[in-house]
C-alpha cells in the first residue's frame, strides 16, 4: 500500500511525491477524532451534561449551548492566528499534534466532571473543543497537498467517509457503558450508571490517540519549515499576516463569498449535531439504547452518501454541489419540526448523517480549491472563523428559543433560514480556480 504513488497537484520541483499511505493516514485523523464529536459534542457527553451536570432543570439547554458558544468565542480569537502561524513556520503537523493532545487530555478529565459541577464541566468542553476545532485549521490545509484538482473532492469524501465509520466504532465500543439509564423509576440518579458514563469519555480520549497514530507516522508535511524562533514572533507574524489577509479579502472574492456562506450554514450545522440527540431524548422519548441504536444506523448510512457527495462535486462542481446539499437541509429541518414520532425521526437523522458528511465535505474541498498555495492554512483559519461566529448566533438563539420561549420545535423550525441564506451566497460564488493570483474581477 505505501509504495503506491499517486499525482499532486502543482507544487515546486524536488516536493516528494504521495504515497497511498499519506492518504490513508489523512483520512484516519477523521476516523480517530469522529470519537469525539459523536460521543462528546453529540451524544453522550451532550446528554450527560444536560441530565446529570446541569440536572434537570429547564435551562439545561440554555447552559449547554453557552458551553458550545464559549469553545466558539476562543476559536474566533485564535483559529485565523494559528492558521497564519502554521503556513508562517510550515509546521502544521507539529500545531495538529499539539491541538490533538489538548483534545485528548480534556476528554480523559471529564471523568472528573461529577453531578452538579457546572463550572468544570463547561471549561473542560471548551479546552477539549477547542482543541478539536482548531486542528480541523492545520487538518484541512494539507488536503491540497495530498489531492490533485481532479481528485479533491473525493479524498475529502473518503475522509469523511471514513470519519463516519470511525464514530461507528466508536459508538460500539462505548455503548455497553451507555446503555445503563442515569436515573432509576424515582428520578434519583444511579450511582454506578454515572460513573459508566464517565467512563465513557475515558475511553474515547484512548480511541482518539490509538487511532491518530497513523496521522502522525504517514502524513509528510511540504510546506518549506523555517527556524524556530520564540513563540512571540511567530504571534506578531500571525497578527501581521492576518491583518494583511483582512485588509486583502476584498480581492479574494470567492474565498470571501464562501466564508460568508459558511457563516450561515456550519454555525446552523454545528447547532444541530449539539442538540440532536438531547432533541430525540426529550422531544421524542427515546430511551437511550434507542438513540444508541439510532446513531449506528445513521452512521452507516451517513458512509456511502458522504462518499457519493465527493465524487459528485468532482463531476458536476464545487458550487453547485455545495447549493445541492445546502437545500437539503433547509427541507430536512422543516420536515424535522412537524415530526412527532420516533419511526420518522429515523429518516431526519439519517438524512442529517448525510448532509453533515456531505456539506462539510465538500465545503472543505471548495476552499481548499480556491485557496492561494501560500495562504491555505490562514484561509482555512478565517473559515473556521466565520462558521464558529455563526455558531455563536445559532446555538444561543437554539438554547433561548428551546429553553424559554417555544421549546425545540420551534427551535429547529427557526433554524432552517440559515441554510437558504447559506446557499444563496455560495450562488454568487463566480469562479472554482484557485485564487494563486488575487481575483480583480
Amino acid at each position: 500500500m505505501g509504495g503506491t504513488v499517486i499525482s499532486l497537484p502543482t507544487q515546486s520541483t524536488g516536493t516528494p511525491a504521495v504515497r497511498k499511505r499519506e492518504v490513508f493516514g489523512y483520512c484516519m485523523f477523521d476516523f480517530a477524532n469522529s470519537s469525539y464529536t459523536t460521543l462528546i459534542t453529540t451524544v453522550a457527553y451532550a446528554l450527560y451534561f444536560k441530565e446529570v451536570v446541569a440536572g434537570e432543570g429547564s435551562n439545561g439547554d440554555f447552559l449547554w449551548s453557552v458551553a458550545k458558544s464559549l469553545a466558539m468565542v476562543v476559536l474566533i480569537l485564535t483559529s485565523p492566528i494559528f492558521g497564519a502561524l502554521a503556513d508562517h513556520s510550515g509546521r502544521k503537523k507539529t500545531f495538529l499534534l499539539l491541538t490533538t493532545v489538548m483534545t485528548i487530555a480534556a476528554c480523559a478529565s471529564l471523568w472528573f466532571v461529577t453531578p452538579g459541577a457546572i463550572a468544570l464541566g463547561i471549561i473542560l468542553f471548551v479546552i477539549g473543543s477547542v482543541g478539536f476545532e482548531g486542528g480541523y485549521v492545520f487538518y484541512n490545509a494539507f488536503l491540497p497537498e495530498i489531492s490533485t484538482p481532479n481528485t479533491i473532492g473525493r479524498i475529502s469524501g473518503w475522509s469523511w467517509g471514513t470519519g463516519f465509520l470511525g464514530g461507528l466504532a466508536a459508538l460500539v465500543v462505548c455503548s455497553p457503558y451507555l446503555a445503563v439509564q442515569l436515573r432509576d423509576e424515582t428520578g434519583h440518579l444511579v450511582p454506578e450508571a454515572v460513573a459508566s458514563w464517565r467512563f465513557s469519555f475515558v475511553v474515547v480520549a484512548v480511541f482518539f490517540t490509538v487511532f491518530a497514530v497513523p496521522t502522525f507516522v504517514f502524513l509528510r508535511e511540504r510546506t518549506v519549515r523555517r527556524p524556530m524562533r520564540p513563540f512571540g514572533r511567530f504571534v506578531v507574524e500571525g497578527f501581521r499576516r492576518v491583518q494583511s489577509t483582512i485588509r486583502h479579502m476584498r480581492e479574494y472574492r470567492n474565498i470571501a463569498r464562501l466564508t460568508a456562506s459558511s457563516f450561515f450554514f456550519y454555525g446552523a450545522i454545528q447547532t444541530i449535531i449539539a442538540f440532536s440527540a438531547i432533541y430525540a431524548r426529550e422531544t421524542l422519548g427515546m430511551d437511550m439504547k434507542e438513540l444508541l441504536t439510532l446513531m449506528i444506523v445513521s452512521n452507516l448510512v451517513a458512509v456511502p452518501g458522504t462518499l457519493f457527495a465527493g465524487y459528485l462535486a468532482d463531476w458536476i462542481g464545487m458550487k453547485r454541489a455545495l447549493m445541492a446539499t445546502l437545500l437539503f437541509w433547509f427541507v430536512l429541518l422543516l420536515y424535522g419540526s412537524i415530526i412527532t414520532s420516533k419511526p420518522l425521526f429515523w429518516f431526519m437523522a439519517g438524512g442529517v448523517a448525510i448532509g453533515m458528511g456531505s456539506t462539510q465535505a465538500i465545503a472543505r474541498s471548495f476552499m481548499a480549491q480556491l485557496s492561494p498555495p501560500d495562504k491555505e492554512s490562514e484561509f482555512f483559519g478565517f473559515y473556521i472563523l466565520a462558521g464558529q461566529a455563526g455558531a455563536i448566533f445559532s446555538l444561543l438563539l437554539f438554547g433561548v428559543v428551546a429553553s424559554f420561549l417555544g421549546g425545540q420545535r420551534w427551535a429547529v423550525l427557526v433554524t432552517a433560514p440559515a441554510f437558504l441564506i447559506a446557499t444563496f451566497l455560495a450562488s454568487r460564488i463566480k469562479s472554482e480556480n484557485a485564487e494563486n493570483v488575487a481575483e480583480l474581477t
